[in-house]
């Protein structure tokens, strides 16, 4: 009998659970239901579900897994520092370049350009001259020529002549000033003409382009000393090739040395002038390439070099000390399909310097010196930079998604660039990356680099289109960065960068996971030191309660930011810090909002009831006290979690929690210090506004809808 009254007893024990369990979750369905009716609730319930979707697949869409150490690299935020811009009267070919040459002990003048139909002279204050009006212009190159007006007195005068071509006439011009030193006053041009005909490449010079850089001034005399010559190649496929030479002094048909015809008749593609500084002529040569031909010919027209490559010959390239003095070292170095040659002139022999599996689409060195040059560049079609310390040795390459198409070079600098605008500088002794970068969006010509004299500094010379430009070789920051898809190191930049070159895109994504961890984590700190106390406090009464409770009222009659920002400041740049700071800080209102209803509680009969029937005081407040206090919990929890948000980003953006995480306050530091900023770069500071906003309204949403569900006078039981 005794054992089914306990058997009784239990299954109505269980049934209670089980219909307790049921009225409980009847409950929570009805709670649920009241509040998504509400619109408050609802929005509330998406922007956090629209947080914690984004926090969990913020591992695959971040774009670098350190956002506050990450720096996108130096070429995607440096660029050529722009000096002078100046309009030209019609759009250049972009398969032209510009040149220049220093006439004075000062540097360069003038940069010159050509167009189909005109020479212009450019200065580095912008002013444009227009030397020559013509048609079918060839490019012009200029030259410096160095006279003696005495040997006596030994006084070197520099004249910079220009050098164009059209399909009749070799085109020659001397500049002349009308101040009285070289450089002052107005300049001018006078030209004299040889008739040719069928001119295939623009003529070539064999005095030296100079620049106040270098070392060794071009000491030609016009006359007697050092004579200076003028090439020519004309002629047609069916007729044959012409290679032409005049002396520079007295231009003209009377001052022609020799006509020699080239040996196959094959369209020239490269020639050059070898030994523009030696003190004899004996070894100077003007070297053709035909195909796959490398031909030099003497001064006086004898054929002295023939050699042959296994493809055509794309290219022709003599470091500069090479022009200096003949020695048994200098190279000639050539592009022959996946190859790069050098022939040495003194005894015609060649070696391979270096062997690609793509093609090879330009070739540079440093200026040279005693053997081989200490730094040679190749580059290879598939966008792949290599520097050669020797011949076959690869000092370090490096890949770009630019597809460079050829090279200029000034000292051991060297500027990779393509014929759409874009060029990359590259300084190899101290950097094995790219410095700066520019892309100027346009068709535009090879660049030469030049020093400029009012700087002391290389400089490089453009045209795009219809602009002239000048651009230093010192970088300039583009920081911050707008928004891209494309940077010249393959970065994808959805939200550009920071004033610092931080990626903005991965220090917002990355700040989801930290500013939501800080929010819950403070929030459910808080809910439990509150349920704590004002539990005990609540249903307690005595000396200890009301210690408590004057302790909580005193920490809560405390201006809160104040109080934040000292106690944050001991503390440090901790995160785990800052959320014990927080919590510590603020579940006094909580605290006294939930001893006011547990105090009210109390008073039920329902309590009376239980305490009548034998139950504990832990039992009263699990059973009772709890399940009637829940609702105001979540709604107090979702004020704390956006709260907590907000107060860590107050602290950031004040500068005093400079944390190593990354959080949207963090990301605002800096709009703090520089209002301008924002206005500067939107995209920097935008993205962590919007995102602090919605985060803090999900949570007074949420807090909103549970309003209704505990306050039925609101409506929301309707």
């Amino acid at each position: 009998m005794d054992t089914r009254n306990n058997l009784d007893v239990k299954d109505e024990n269980k049934n209670f659970r089980k219909e307790r369990i049921k009225f409980t979750i009847h409950n929570a369905r009805k709670s649920w239901k009241i509040f998504y009716r509400s619109k408050y609730g609802k929005a509330g319930f998406y922007l956090v579900l629209f947080f914690v979707v984004v926090t969990l697949i913020s591992p695959l869409i971040i774009m670098h897994n350190d956002p506050t150490t990450y720096i996108v690299p130096e070429e995607d935020f440096s660029a050529a520092g722009p000096l002078v811009t100046a309009h030209i009267p019609v759009t250049i070919n972009a398969s032209e370049s510009p040149t220049a040459t220093a006439s004075s002990t000062t540097g360069s003048n003038l940069i010159y350009e050509s167009t189909p139909s005109h020479i212009y002279g450019i200065s580095l204050t912008g002013s444009l001259h227009n030397f020559l009006n013509s048609s079918g212009l060839m490019g012009v190159n200029s030259f410096t020529v160095g006279r003696y007006s005495s040997f006596q007195t030994g006084i070197l005068s520099l004249n910079t002549y220009l050098l164009s071509a059209n399909n009749t006439d070799i085109i020659l011009g001397k500049v002349s000033w009308s101040g009285t030193t070289y450089g002052t006053g107005n300049p001018s041009v006078s030209f004299t003409k040889v008739s040719v005909n069928n001119t295939v490449l623009s003529p070539i010079s064999s005095a030296y382009t100079y620049h106040t850089g270098e070392s060794g001034i071009p000491e030609f005399n016009d006359i007697t000393y050092k004579p200076a010559y003028i090439f020519d190649i004309n002629g047609t496929s069916s007729r044959g090739y012409y290679l032409n030479s005049y002396y520079l002094s007295g231009f003209s048909a009377g001052s022609h040395i020799f006509t020699t015809k080239l040996p196959y008749d094959i369209a020239p593609t490269n020639y050059t002038f070898y030994g523009s500084l030696f003190s004899t002529s004996s070894s100077q040569q003007v070297l053709v390439t035909q195909g796959t031909h490398l031909l030099g010919y003497s001064v006086s027209g004898k054929l002295v070099t023939n050699d042959s490559m296994p493809d055509p010959i794309s290219q022709l390239y003599i470091p500069s000390a090479y022009q200096s003095s003949s020695n048994s070292y200098n190279s000639i170095f050539s592009i022959s399909g996946k190859f790069v040659y050098g022939t040495f002139i003194s005894n015609n022999t060649n070696y391979i310097v270096f062997q690609s599996k793509f093609p090879i689409v330009a070739i540079s060195s440093s200026p040279g010196g005693s053997g081989f040059p200490g730094l040679f560049t190749v580059v290879s079609s598939n966008n792949n930079i290599t520097i050669l310390d020797g011949p076959n040795s690869v000092e370090f390459s490096l890949s770009t998604p630019v597809a460079i198409t050829g090279i200029t070079q000034y000292s051991s600098n060297f500027l990779f660039y393509n014929l759409k605008g874009e060029y990359l500088y590259l300084e190899p002794g101290t950097s094995h990356d790219i410095l700066w970068t520019l892309d100027l969006n346009a068709a535009s010509t090879r660049p030469i680099i030049f020093l400029d004299p009012n700087t002391a500094r290389e400089a490089i010379a453009l045209v795009s289109g219809d602009v002239f430009h000048v651009y230093s070789t010192s970088p300039k920051d583009l920081n911050p960065i707008p928004p891209t898809f494309h940077t010249i190191s393959g970065q994808i930049l959805p939200l550009g960068t920071t004033i610092h070159g931080e990626d903005v895109w991965s220090q917002f994504i990355g700040s989801f996971s930290t500013d939501l961890f800080i929010g819950i984590v403070v929030g459910l700190g808080i809910l439990l030191i509150s349920l704590l106390v004002g539990m005990v406090i609540g249903y307690y009464s005595g000396l200890i309660s009301s210690g408590f409770e004057t302790f909580a009222l005193a920490i809560f009659l405390i201006p809160g930011l104040p109080l934040l920002i000292v106690v944050a400041s001991i503390v440090g740049p901790s995160l785990y810090g800052l959320i014990a700071v927080l919590v510590a800080l603020s579940w006094p209102f909580a605290s006294f909002t939930l001893i006011g209803m547990v105090r009210s509680l109390k008073t039920r009969t329902f309590v009376d009831a239980a305490k009548v029937s034998g139950a504990s005081t832990f039992q009263i407040l699990r059973k009772h006290m709890v399940p009637n206090v829940t609702p105001i919990l979540i709604y107090l929890t979702a004020i704390n979690i956006g709260g907590a948000v907000a107060a860590v980003s107050t602290l950031q953006i004040l500068g005093i929690a400079p944390l190593t995480v990354p959080t949207w306050g963090g990301m605002l530091s800096g709009y703090y210090s520089d209002f301008f900023a924002l206005a500067l770069a939107p995209w920097w500071f935008v993205p962590p506004i919007v995102a602090l906003t919605l985060f803090i309204f999900a949570f007074i949403f949420i807090a909103r809808g549970m309003d209704e569900v505990v306050n039925p006078r609101l409506g929301g039981r309707r």
